[in-house]
């Protein structure tokens, strides 16, 4: 018989009928745990076993997926009341531009092959829960968009501008109005699934947001215990896409009836259970959320964005900055940014040595922003962003924010300067409580760097001349106006110690590539 093919970072995906389990009650009839398990066979001998839950999909079928991230032979077997089920499949080589899972390489992303991720991401919050011609329109945008992550709710949201009913909702509801988290509902989780493959075929990682405090249907109030399953079940049934990032919670403090070992459980329960190691952050309002062992990113809420080098500090990991400010008119201060201040934010986090990430929220008399339900976009950030995106996949090597918080803002300095343990301002800045410490680092130079190249961003500030003492080598350099997406030469041929002169006003950056 010909074994089954799939192609290495797609999902491999078992059904079997409900009616096996027919005499299955209570939790079981959402999720069948760990009774999967997939092995790879080399050379005669098996390698890593991965076990895996099957999940109700419907009401005729279980399902349990996998995701296969070495090509070769793979083997399975599942224990269903009756028979232990085997089979196997044949893992081929991955399609042409599907790199895997992103993951962590220090302060970095990487695709799991070892390509090259910078996230330039969205946010569009409750998409997946308006009509299915607004979610075609959202895929749409995004196809032709710049964005390669999307910020996503699973449960329903209600605030401003998002109060309607989702159609359907997740699970049943019992008599008292409670969810019952084991009777889930087929077209959900159906619709769900749907988008976030069309996400991945659209090169899309889902940034998927478990928990969250804008609810009016008790989401935000689901026990402990109900919690817990809920995460088991979005393991077994989301974890084998390879475009899928967790995101415990947005604005996790508002949730008010969990605790810090409520959230320590959920990243505990995802890093141990989740086979593929999927990126997990928390989201905040006002307090980054401690550094765990299973936190691979940090996620920050936060318009103070020259802080980006002290967070990244503080974890050792990256910071994405995923909600700095909107670019839009709302009578929030945080949906009303212009584009040009939504633009110099995303630089600064960026030449900080952080990740930005988008959102809009312009008003419309037809409720639909596309920060919360999706649509069309209408301003003007997007491109920009998209210009600062291939500017820098173009760079070759990954660059590092360089921090400089040292420095004495009062003295003339090349960016090669000084070790900043050697100066007396340094012993100054260790007596200074870190809450003192933002304003001065806003007045360092905000500086990427890598082997062959430095981009160097001056924000809102309008110097005639930038100085800087330049690495070995002969260095071309390029003014950059973020604003009107241009790049002229400065001068080439450089080398050592140089000055050079600059428009003096605001929006520019000067890239230095060593020829």
């Amino acid at each position: 018989m010909t074994m089954a093919t799939v192609a290495k970072y797609d999902m491999f995906e078992l059904e079997m009928e409900a009616g096996i389990w027919s005499g299955q009650t209570g939790k079981e009839r959402a999720l069948l745990e760990d009774i999967a398990v997939f092995w790879r066979v080399e050379d005669g001998v098996e390698q890593e076993r991965v076990a895996v839950s099957a999940f109700r999909k419907n009401r005729d079928y279980y399902a349990a997926r996998f995701l296969p991230m070495c090509e070769g032979e793979w083997r399975y077997e599942i224990r269903t009341p009756g028979e232990t089920v085997r089979g196997g499949f044949l893992c081929e080589k991955a399609r042409d531009g599907v790199h895997g899972p992103v993951t962590t390489d220090g302060d970095r992303f990487r695709y799991a092959d070892g390509a090259r991720y910078i996230p330039f991401g969205t946010t569009c919050y409750a998409w997946t829960h308006q009509k299915k011609e607004l979610q075609e329109e959202t895929l749409e945008t995004l196809k032709h968009s710049c964005f390669n992550k999307i910020r996503m709710l699973v449960f329903p949201k209600f605030m401003p501008y998002n109060q309607e009913d989702p159609e359907v909702f997740p699970f049943e509801q019992r008599e008292d109005g409670s969810w019952d988290v084991t009777a889930t509902m087929d077209a959900y989780w159906e619709n769900l699934d749907l988008r976030i493959a069309r996400l991945g075929e659209l090169g899309v990682e889902a940034d998927l947001i478990l928990f969250h405090p804008y609810d009016r249907w008790g989401f935000a109030h689901l026990t402990q215990e109900d919690s817990l399953f809920y995460v088991k079940y979005m393991i077994a049934r989301y974890a084998a896409y390879r475009n899928l990032w967790w995101s415990l919670a947005n604005e996790y403090e508002m949730l008010y009836d969990k605790s810090m070992d409520d959230w320590d459980a959920y990243g505990e329960l995802l890093a141990k259970k989740d086979p593929y190691h999927h990126l997990i952050s928390v989201h905040d309002i006002l307090n980054p959320y401690p550094k765990r062992d299973w936190m691979t990113h940090a996620s920050i809420q936060s318009g103070d964005v020259h802080r980006v080098g002290l967070w990244r500090e503080r974890y050792g990991l990256p910071v994405i900055e995923d909600e700095f400010g909107y670019e839009g008119n709302l009578e929030f201060d945080w949906g009303n940014l212009s584009a040009f201040d939504f633009v110099d934010r995303l630089w600064t986090v960026v030449c900080r040595g952080g990740f930005g990430t988008h959102g809009e929220t312009f008003h419309r008399d037809d409720e639909v922003l596309w920060w919360g339900k999706g649509g069309k976009l209408y301003g003007q950030s997007e491109r920009r962003m998209a210009f600062l995106k291939d500017l820098l996949y173009s760079l070759p090597g990954e660059g590092h924010g360089f921090i400089a918080k040292n420095r004495d803002p009062n003295q003339e300095q090349e960016d090669g300067g000084a070790r900043p343990e050697d100066l007396a301002f340094g012993r100054l800045l260790e007596r200074t409580p870190e809450e003192n410490k933002g304003g001065l680092i806003s007045m360092q130079p905000m500086l990427l760097a890598a082997k062959d190249w430095r981009l160097r961003y001056f924000g809102r500030t309008c110097p005639y001349i930038m100085r800087d003492e330049l690495p070995e080598g002969i260095w071309k350099a390029e003014i950059i106006n973020v604003w009107e997406m241009t790049r002229e030469t400065l001068a080439d041929g450089l080398s050592g110690k140089v000055g050079l002169r600059l428009p003096a006003k605001p929006g520019m950056a000067v890239l230095l590539t060593r020829m």
